[in-house]
């Protein structure tokens, strides 16, 4: 038989196994002005969603044209459609302005002698070539005369009116459709082969006449 152990001795060899048999976790405190490291995390651009924009519509004036979207999907005037249906209804006394020469901060004018027309003009042109648009063939709108500055009395004065035709739709139809929309005034000029279209204030109803 083999002799007993004493007591301190078998207390020693049980405290040993537990620590073999538990796996210890340390957690050491960072030393003092420690800073810990932070994971630098690379957060991609979303990319902004393209405007859903409505077909381009090619308008020409004299020997002018330019080919833009007039209205976003929701019917609100595209990006730059004011300003550039702004310049091609610009007065025959205004020099084209350069891309570089726009005034780029909110005003009554794109630029020296060219007043932006009223966006809500934009959106009655859209509403007509929409009406008589024809498969995916670009409309053309021929412009006559936009903003005349020494039209007294003529809503041309203010930016607010447009004399125009579209290809291939009759005058007399144009004029009908033009009827349709609140607050509008249309002018019907057989001998000079456009119509009027002016944009009116809230409740003013329709207004028609030929001439």
């Amino acid at each position: 038989d083999t002799e007993a152990l004493p007591m301190h001795v078998v207390v020693r060899c049980l405290v040993a196994a537990a620590i073999i048999a538990v796996p210890a976790v340390a957690s050491a405190a960072p030393p003092a002005g420690h800073k810990p490291q932070r994971t630098a995390r690379v957060q991609k651009e979303k990319a902004e969603p393209k405007a859903c924009l409505k077909p381009v519509v090619e308008v020409v004036t004299g020997t002018e044209s330019a080919s833009f979207s007039l209205a976003r999907c929701d019917g609100t005037p595209a990006p730059q459609a004011v300003d550039q249906l702004s310049i091609l209804a610009r007065p025959a006394s205004a020099a084209k302005p350069k891309p570089d020469k726009l005034e780029k901060a909110k005003g009554p004018d794109v630029a020296p002698g060219v007043r932006r027309i009223d966006s809500r003009l934009v959106q009655r042109l859209e509403l007509a070539i929409e009406h008589f648009a024809k498969g995916s063939q670009a409309p053309r709108v021929q412009l006559v005369s936009g903003y005349r500055p020494k039209s007294a009395g003529s809503f041309h004065q203010s930016g607010r009116a447009l004399d125009f035709r579209i290809d291939g739709v009759p005058n007399e139809a144009l004029v009908a459709f033009c009827k349709t929309l609140p607050d509008t005034g249309c002018g019907y000029y057989p001998n000079s082969l456009f119509v009027h279209m002016d944009v009116r204030d809230a409740r003013a109803g329709h207004v028609a006449w030929i001439d």
